[in-house]
């Protein structure tokens, strides 16, 4: 579906449509796209007039102008090459400038592994003769290097993407890309591998291939080297998906895109949103050792492999949000101060570990009793990074809280960027509870120190409090459970429709456990609703449904507002019967 869209960019809870007009076209012209790419590209290459004199690039480009064409003669050549010893990457006819038949064969030497050199050239240029009276030439195949890539990412230059050693026009075919353009745009002057390693139908399916293949228009000189970063404490992180929205780099903070997250109700690990607050830290697995201690306790000290072996492995399924998710729909109100997240700072995974409470009690003997008689309150984790948070003990020793000790994600090793060799998860709480790189877990009568628990950042405040003068900041609760919520994910902000029903597609989500029982649709500024239908996430345990909940809607155009814009309200009611506010400006 072609959609410009105008939903009002306010909030993602509300979506306004510009006249309620959307282009429906579901035909991929993969094949008009290939000829039109090849079309651009022999205009580029006549225009350059390079040939054998280059020096030679990876591949070349064989142009064979026989004077007298004839059934069979393009398999005949093909059949010459090969014996010749050639890989054939491409291979057809085109109609010369004086009607003489043109045989363009792109090729790469078996022997050498690069484009022909001039000694290679005559002996193929004299098989190819006994075939056929006519002229033959070649043409180095282009080189470019990745900053030639990344300046075309607009229909106007042209949007290119390398693929490993390849670079592709894609300007042509992006329309028809059968994932939406949105989602092809986001490759725009970059690396298509890093998605295609998630979206690995590409790559199954030989159609995809062979149809990159057909907009290829070079080679990519310059596969990236390594940093020599040593000095930067920030030079050993991991690479990270160019598909992310990034915010900063040095910590790495970046959100999910918008047009990946209803791909999957689990998000895909190379993708999954990233909040650090310092460099990720290196560690030795072998080495690795998590201490727990603190009153009421007796001190013992793990490795990974005893949390493995020792203890039965759990399996959690919980979307972690961070706590200034959605910033930037209420710097549209008021400037507020820290990272202007959208609604991607969120995302859901199968977490795999032990339970928290389970090597609290039977390891470190933290009992019930221990919980009274030594009035402990809190349990703290210590991150490998130097961040530290707390949890109530509540939460931490419930047989229903499902607090977690993970060292799997997905179903695969934690990925050190969240947090490996071990994290804590925290259900149902706001993301900076979920330690990364967890080295120490503490029973404590007090909660942790330092900003990111007892500071400004995970407080909330009343609307009207726009200083902190005379507020003594340590005794505003620290935030933990997360309020109901809601967005509109599809249609963006700024969309034009034409249909008589608006298709809207959305997330759902509230702290605590509360599963999602409505969601709730406007369009005439909250006088009438219709209900969403629940998807992915809907059948979750009562009080224990730590993911999202995914919802879509036809929602139908009234003749009143047909024409005009449209701004569409969503609200979320949780299993307390928590209602999520239609508007944000009064809570800001």
């Amino acid at each position: 579906m072609a959609i410009s869209r105008r939903l009002v960019q306010r909030f993602q809870w509300s979506a306004s449509l510009r006249d309620s007009r959307i282009v429906l076209d579901r035909t991929w012209l993969c094949l008009s796209a290939a000829a039109l790419a090849w079309s651009d590209y022999e205009s580029r290459r006549r225009s350059r007039q390079s040939f054998c004199e280059t020096e030679p690039g990876r591949s070349s480009i064989i142009k064979f102008r026989v004077d007298n064409d004839r059934p069979g003669l393009l398999s005949e050549a093909t059949e010459v090459l090969k014996k010749q010893h050639l890989n054939i990457k491409d291979a057809r006819i085109s109609t010369a400038d004086d009607s003489r038949a043109e045989h363009v064969y792109i090729v790469q030497d078996k022997l050498s592994g690069a484009g022909l050199s001039e000694d290679r050239l005559a002996q193929v240029r004299e098989a190819l003769r006994q075939l056929a009276a006519g002229d033959c030439r070649a043409e180095p195949w282009p080189r470019y290097c990745s900053a030639d890539v990344a300046k075309h990412t607009t229909p106007e230059q042209g949007i290119w993407v390398s693929y490993k050693d390849g670079v592709y026009d894609i300007t042509k075919f992006v329309a028809n890309h059968p994932g939406g353009t949105d989602k092809i745009m986001l490759a725009a002057g970059k690396a298509i591998d890093p998605f295609w390693r998630i979206y690995q139908q590409h790559t199954g399916r030989g159609n995809a291939l062979e149809l990159l293949e057909s907009m290829r228009i070079g080679d990519l000189s310059d596969p990236p080297q390594a940093d020599d970063r040593s000095s930067c404490p920030f030079s050993t992180d991991p690479e990270r998906h160019p598909g992310l929205i990034f915010h900063n780099n040095k910590p790495c903070n970046a959100e999910l895109p918008a047009e990946l997250m209803l791909d999957a109700w689990l998000t895909p690990n190379p993708v999954w949103f990233i909040r650090h607050h310092h460099p990720v830290p290196i560690m030795d697995h072998d080495q690795y050792r998590l201490v727990v201690d603190g009153v009421g306790t007796k001190s013992v000290t793990l490795s990974l492999e005893d949390l493995k072996s020792r203890f039965l492995k759990r399996e959690v399924v919980a979307t972690l949000q961070c706590g200034g998710n959605r910033r930037s729909e209420l710097d549209q109100i008021e400037k507020t101060s820290g990272i202007p997240w959208g609604f991607g700072a969120m995302s859901t995974a199968k977490w795999g570990g032990v339970y928290l409470r389970e090597v609290l009690q039977h390891c470190a003997g933290l009992s019930h009793e221990n919980v009274e008689a030594f009035e402990v309150k809190h349990i703290i984790f210590k991150g490998l990074d130097s961040m530290e948070a707390s949890i109530p003990v509540q939460k931490a020793l419930s047989p229903y809280g499902d607090v977690l000790l993970a060292y799997e994600m997905n179903g695969e090793s934690l990925p050190k960027e969240h947090g490996a060799p071990v994290r804590i998860i925290v259900p149902g709480v706001v993301g900076v509870r979920n330690v990364k790189w967890v080295g120490k877990i503490t029973a404590s009568q007090e909660e942790a120190q330092g900003p990111w628990q007892r500071g400004i950042a995970y407080k909330g405040f009343s609307p009207n409090v726009k200083e902190l003068t005379g507020i003594d900041i340590e005794k505003i609760p620290s935030m933990q459970d997360l309020p109901v919520q809601s967005a509109i994910v599809f249609p963006k902000a700024g969309s034009t429709v034409e249909l008589d029903d608006i298709e809207v597609k959305g997330f759902a989500w509230s702290g605590g456990g509360r599963g999602i029982v409505r969601v709730d649709l406007s369009l005439d500024d909250g006088k009438t609703w219709i209900t969403a239908d629940l998807q992915d996430g809907k059948d979750q345990a009562y009080n224990r449904a730590w993911a999202w909940t995914f919802w879509e809607a036809s929602v139908p155009v009234p003749d009143s507002l047909k024409g005009k814009d449209i701004t569409i309200l969503c609200r979320a009611v949780d299993s307390a019967y928590s209602t999520q506010p239609e508007r944000p400006e009064p809570l800001w």
